[in-house]
């Protein structure tokens, strides 16, 4: 309690003891001045360091990360379940999510995808979930490389490889 709001008993009290440190942190008006003092002006600039501008990144400029559908990368996951030959539904199954969910990827009308659910699929089809940002080779292409052996085929898909 400050000074001013402790009864004349308390005053006189022992165990209660003013104590002006206590009473200006819990913000007793009596032992706190009007203003600070200016006693202190010429130090000042070596105890406080001044305001520096810094130039502002353009990622904070614009909102950090927000940005429109517009922008997300196309998925083509509905390319990769074709070629497996796998429905919506086992698909929403596999994910352990609905159907409709399923089809707004599909249909990139879903901006932020649950990386759980594509990781899950991925696993299914034993790809990885970067495959399904990239469309499938054309079966002209898949028909043509299919004809080749083994070893043509390790060879074409090392090379392509170490070009990625």
């Amino acid at each position: 309690m400050c000074e001013s709001e402790q009864p004349a008993a308390a005053a006189n009290s022992l165990t209660v003891l003013p104590f002006s440190a206590a009473q200006r942190s819990i913000g007793c008006e009596s032992d706190m001045g009007e203003s600070i003092s200016p006693g202190n002006d010429s130090s000042q600039a070596a105890i406080f360091l001044r305001e520096t501008s810094a130039p502002v990144p353009s990622i904070l400029k614009w909102l950090m990360g927000k940005h429109d559908d517009e922008d997300l990368p196309q998925m083509f996951l509905g390319q990769w379940l074709d070629f497996f030959e796998l429905d919506v539904t086992e698909a929403a199954k596999i994910a352990g999510c609905s159907q409709g969910y399923v089809s707004n990827i599909i249909a990139n009308r879903k901006p932020n995808v649950n990386v759980l659910y594509l990781l899950r699929i991925s696993e299914h089809l034993k790809v990885t979930i970067n495959d399904f940002y990239r469309p499938l080779p054309r079966k002209a292409e898949l028909d043509a490389l299919k004809k080749l052996s083994p070893k043509a085929q390790e060879a074409i898909l090392q090379k392509q490889r170490l070009r990625a």
